[in-house]
């Protein structure tokens, strides 16, 4: 184990020691050749270093994209995605005429994608992502990278939906009745086809029976009568849906309320 140790820590001084003479070298081609041998095998940083020392000293304009390639990929690879969507997008504006211009679009869009947080967090990268993607697809409407973009979009909207979704229950869950019932409408309206539509029109049902029986006496008639309704609703919808026992429960508890009103 001590003889590994010892001969791993001689392959790491020496490696070190060779990257330490490239990067130092004033020979480009090397230092080029040398990051591309990083590139290749995966060793993005080292390369990424490289490459930014001679980003700006071919005059060889298709050499120069390729360096440029090589960079904003390395930046990818090591997850700043950040950087490399500033660098995809600004890859098709230096090189307009470059075979790569749509790649790179689709690259930059992508890595919009891979900001996207968490569902629970704020969405303003998502919402950003899917503007890039639209205008991907807006662009290339015939590039082979249409349908993988567009699941990309259906991917963040789902993250939405689920947002939406849970602000919905949070508002049911902590007595908010009247803007759970609104925010059912407005989840509807955003997400039409969404799965979970049984679920939304559930909460907003109950949503008007709490309103309705701990309402105060000059609007309880009205919320007891728009609470049947909801439940007449709901049971034409979803007649042997997962709910509909309990809504006919609701139901006849509603009644109940109603004819002693």
């Amino acid at each position: 184990m001590r003889f590994f140790c010892i001969i791993s820590s001689i392959f790491f001084f020496f490696s070190c020691s060779e990257y330490q003479k490239v990067l130092k070298s004033d020979n480009i081609e090397y230092k080029y050749t040398k990051a591309l041998e990083y590139y290749n095998t995966a060793d993005y940083l080292k390369s990424l270093q490289l490459l930014e020392t001679v980003l700006t000293n071919f005059n060889d304009r298709q050499k120069s994209e390729e360096v440029y390639y090589h960079y904003i990929y390395a930046t990818f690879y090591i997850k700043d995605y950040v950087s490399a969507a500033y660098h995809f997008n600004n890859f098709a504006l230096k090189f307009p005429s470059s075979s790569k211009k749509e790649e790179m679009s689709y690259m930059s869009a992508y890595c919009y994608y891979l900001q996207a947080p968490r569902y629970n967090l704020d969405q303003t990268n998502t919402y950003d992502a899917i503007i890039k993607l639209e205008a991907f697809i807006d662009s290339y409407p015939n590039s082979s990278r249409i349908k993988d973009a567009t699941q990309l979009i259906i991917n963040l909207n789902l993250k939405l939906e689920k947002k939406e979704f849970e602000i919905v229950k949070l508002y049911f869950d902590t007595g908010k009745y009247m803007a759970s019932i609104t925010s059912v409408d407005d989840f509807l309206n955003r997400f039409p086809e969404t799965l979970n539509k049984e679920d939304v029109f559930f909460i907003q049902t109950q949503s008007y029976y709490e309103l309705g029986v701990n309402s105060v006496e000059e609007k309880k008639a009205q919320r007891i009568k728009d609470a049947i309704f909801a439940c007449n609703n709901f049971l034409l919808a979803f007649p042997s849906g997962n709910y509909a026992q309990e809504i006919e429960s609701i139901y006849e508890k509603l009644k109940e309320i109603q004819n002693g009103l």
